[in-house]
């Protein structure tokens, strides 16, 4: 978990910081960019104040707070320089595609999200490789079209017609849709259970194979295949672990 990440996802952390923005030395460098965080989002921060003082935050308070913290995370990131470079190929590649600063931060911040309650990630650490590569992956995506889409399905499916190509055509069809129906996004475990739900047994073989295929393509990292494959194994029939 990116350490300002963690910072700002206690509710007794974020409210002392925001009492502290007027004429108090911040604790901490990135203090100052959580406070911009919350004034930028006076909507999630409201959220975030009703709930303060109170022993079990409403659910909606603490997913304001986390956006924000998460908000916070990726302003930082920039600071880190081993996700300097990543991050401006990601923003670069993404805007150039006519992604807003707004969407790119949400993209971003989805990444910080992912690394930090995703599987097999350590509870008291960073995994900054995974972000630099699924940056990277961003950047990839970024110019992803319907055509492209397209092709790759083909690509996958191949062969003459007949049921095995019918079932990698189905499972690369069923991801594709799942994750890339509303623009460029990292391949997650959610896409695949949701994916994995759609399909017959025969198909679900496919989809770990499509998965591969993903990864020698550049749209899926050697780390999040490494993941997505486990997680695939841990699904059971329909979808379901």
């Amino acid at each position: 978990m990116h350490p300002a990440l963690s910072r700002y996802m206690d509710f007794q952390t974020a409210w002392g910081v925001w009492q502290r923005r007027n004429g108090c030395a911040p604790d901490e460098p990135t203090d100052e960019a959580f406070i911009s965080a919350a004034r930028s989002r006076p909507d999630l921060w409201s959220a975030v104040e009703r709930a303060c003082g109170k022993a079990h935050p409403p659910e909606e308070a603490q997913n304001a707070l986390l956006v924000l913290a998460a908000r916070t995370a990726s302003t930082v990131l920039g600071d880190d320089e081993r996700l300097s470079g990543p991050l401006e190929r990601a923003r670069g590649a993404l805007e150039a595609e006519g992604a807003t600063p707004d969407q790119v931060e949400a993209l971003v911040g989805a990444v910080l999200l992912e690394e930090a309650f995703g599987d097999d990630l350590p509870a008291d650490g960073f995994d900054a490789p995974f972000v630099a590569e699924s940056l990277d992956t961003l950047a990839q995506l970024a110019t992803l079209t319907p055509q492209r889409v397209n092709a790759l399905e083909l690509a996958f499916a191949g062969g003459p017609d007949g049921a095995e190509r019918r079932n990698r055509r189905i499972a690369a069809q069923t991801l594709c849709g799942v994750a890339w129906s509303e623009g460029p996004d990292l391949v997650s475990r959610e896409h695949l259970e949701a994916t994995a739900a759609r399909l017959e047994p025969e198909q679900q073989i496919a989809l770990a194979e499509f998965v591969d295929h993903l990864a020698e393509v550049r749209l899926i990292g050697p780390r999040r295949r490494s993941r997505l494959r486990r997680a695939l194994s841990e699904l059971g029939p329909g979808g379901h672990n």
